[in-house]
């Protein structure tokens, strides 16, 4: 009896969702101004490099403001922690990469989802040599330039401050020997200002 109460309604929501107008769902405005996202997910490398370390977590932060409705700039913070497996020994060790870069983000909305691609450069910072067993670092390498460019898609909240998004970067750092890898997250972002 209660399954039968529990099914009944949730057909009763999904029919109340299914009669709210089209009008009121895309009447969903966005806040556009300085924003926040914080974002996890997991990381791995391209090439020669995935037979060396092993996917891993990643955390990520993004300082941005959007100059226009479809176009933002902002500053992205990445660590990711992987396992590294070459040869041993030495067996068992983590490292972690650090990027920093500033990005330009293009966009656009329909309704609730937005669409964008994005892209930038900075610097990163690998915390351990123990790729340089594999060529990867030369000895005493520990920085490097950095290069990004992804997409992805954000679903606007009924809160216009708030909206999920769903993203994927390419990455490469050519001074660690062209090393590059793929990220994926999931974010929550925040905007401080006004409605577009």
């Amino acid at each position: 009896m209660r399954r039968a109460s529990l099914v009944l309604a949730g057909l009763a929501g999904l029919v109340v969702t299914a009669s709210v107008p089209r009008a009121a769902l895309a009447d969903r405005p966005a806040s556009r101004g300085v924003y926040t996202e914080a974002g996890v997910g997991a990381t791995g490398h391209l090439g020669a490099a995935r037979s060396w370390s092993a996917i891993g977590p990643t955390m990520g932060l993004r300082l941005g403001y959007d100059l226009f409705s479809w176009l933002s700039f902002g500053v992205a913070t990445v660590v990711a922690s992987h396992e590294a497996t070459p040869p041993p020994p030495p067996e068992g060790e983590w490292y972690q990469l650090y990027q920093a870069r500033t990005d330009a983000r293009l966009g656009f909305r329909i309704d609730s989802v937005a669409l964008f691609v994005e892209g930038g450069a900075g610097a990163a910072y690998i915390s351990s040599n123990v790729l340089g067993k594999v060529m990867v670092l030369d000895p005493g390498e520990r920085f490097t330039v950095a290069f990004a460019g992804g997409g992805g898609l954000e679903y606007q909240l009924q809160n216009r401050h708030y909206a999920f998004g769903l993203a994927a970067t390419y990455w490469m750092l050519p001074q660690f020997d062209a090393l590059q890898g793929v990220e994926g997250r999931v974010y929550l972002r925040y905007t401080y200002g006004g409605s577009h």
